[in-house]
């Protein structure tokens, strides 16, 4: 890979070169002592600050789970804190990329021509707020050729030298994004923005006109320069609010790790006509990233992304169209009782798991689902051992034990009925407290189903 693709075009990469010694990074790789201990501890090598040592040591540990694969490469170097904090996990990231792989043309490095003779050319993506660099690292890894811009000079360099080390089709910036756009001629394929979630006092913001740049402002420009925009925002963003808002929408990606969402990812296309009732895909990867897992994507390479839901795990990726109606079917606690996960709970729209899956809402603000029979679910799945109305009697059975409690559209928290029945908390039972169709409020023990 030539060393110009992911060079800093604004300069001299900005790093203490002791911090590349063989030695130090092993030290840094293998030492098990804590931040704390490495504070005070003498300094193990001369020329290399303390704080240079613990943004490494604290950055590489960082990664062991967050980045598993760039952790096992040797000669990275890590930023400060809160540029880790604010990066994508290599899981998420990877999805993006296969986004970006399922509309732009699969293998990005190949693009067709009329022209026989023509040299085959990249794909062109521009990451306008690259911030650390993962999500660009793995646009480049399915063939795009990407540029990265960053506003801060030495992470800028600092990304630069990483993605040299991991020969990845990059071109670096430092500057902004959006100023960026003018000098790079030519049409872009995608244009990936992550916009900062804080003010100018370090402040959280959410709304998408509060954080910078503001797309908002910008969008009629960025959809100038590309056909297509992927845009990646807070999971606390009003869904209903944001598609109105940018308009041209034709997907949502609500995102969780392990059942927790972490980013909403909108695909806005200048090409579309109606917007109104764009594909939603709800889906709930884990730290091992299941995009590589064979029984979710049978025969597929591990970046690759379904476009149809029978080719994809419904546990990990759940696709329909939003606001498709739901004939809504209510009924008592049968045998098994299903929780839509979370990218599910966020999106809030049922009408594909009641058609898809030959299951009964159990009240309409509980978002709970049972039936008879087992089913293939995407969320949890428990077998329903008894239910009950609520009612003290049937909570003495209770008090003083231990349950796994969740309620669900019920008026008491999962805290109250714990201090009022004195519930520990664990164990492998569960106990649901909901309001079904008619008002009647419900306890139902379960477990998790085989």
């Amino acid at each position: 890979m030539a060393q110009d693709q992911n060079s800093n075009v604004s300069g001299q990469i900005t790093i203490n070169p002791l911090l590349l010694n063989p030695e130090v990074q092993q030290w840094i790789r293998q030492n098990t002592a804590s931040i704390e201990e490495i504070a005070f501890a003498p300094l193990p090598f001369d020329g290399i600050h303390r704080q240079e040592l613990l943004q490494q040591v604290e950055g590489y540990r960082k990664t062991l789970e967050k980045l598993p694969q760039w952790a096992k490469t040797p000669g990275l170097l890590f930023p400060v804190k809160i540029s880790l904090e604010q990066c994508s996990s290599q899981a998420t990231a990877q999805y993006k990329a296969a986004i970006a792989a399922r509309h732009l043309g699969g293998d990005l490095t190949y693009q067709e021509s009329k022209e026989p003779l023509s040299q085959p050319q990249p794909k062109i993506i521009a990451d306008l707020t690259g911030g650390f660099g993962v999500d660009t690292y793995y646009f480049s890894q399915v063939g795009a050729r990407v540029h990265h811009f960053e506003l801060d000079e030495s992470l800028s360099s600092l990304v630069a030298h990483n993605l040299t080390v991991l020969e990845a089709a990059v071109l670096c910036h430092h500057g902004d994004g959006l100023q960026g756009l003018k000098t790079l001629g030519g049409a872009l394929d995608l244009i990936y923005l992550d916009p900062a979630r804080r003010d100018a006092h370090k402040n959280k913001v959410f709304r998408l006109e509060d954080c910078s740049p503001d797309v908002l402002k910008h969008l009629d420009y960025l959809l100038e320069c590309s056909p297509n925009i992927m845009l990646k925002t807070s999971p606390m963003l009003d869904l209903n609010l944001v598609l109105k808002q940018l308009k041209k929408v034709t997907e949502i990606h609500v995102v969780a790790i392990n059942n927790e969402v972490k980013e909403i990812l909108w695909l806005i296309q200048k090409s579309a006509s109606n917007a109104e009732n764009p594909r939603v895909f709800a889906v709930n990867l884990n730290n091992g990233n299941p995009l590589t897992d064979e029984t979710a994507h049978p025969g597929q390479d591990n970046l690759s992304l379904s476009t149809d839901q029978g080719g994809i795990d419904c546990k990990v990726v759940f696709d329909f169209n939003w606001n498709r109606p739901e004939q809504i079917r209510f009924s008592t606690p049968q045998s098994y009782l299903y929780e839509p996960n979370a990218p599910l709970r966020k999106i809030g729209q049922y009408a594909a798991l009641t058609e898809d899956f030959p299951v009964l809402r159990i009240g309409p603000n509980a978002h709970l689902f049972t039936s008879e029979q087992l089913l293939e679910f995407p969320g949890r799945v428990f077998k329903v051992m008894e239910h009950w109305p609520y009612a003290k009697r049937h909570m003495k059975v209770f008090k003083g034990q231990q349950y796994n409690i969740t309620t669900r559209d019920f008026p008491q928290t999962v805290a109250k009925i714990r201090a009022e029945w004195q519930i520990k908390e664990g164990g492998d039972q569960y106990l649901f407290f909901t309001t079904d169709a008619q008002g009647t409020k419900w306890i139902i023990l379960c477990h998790k189903a085989d």
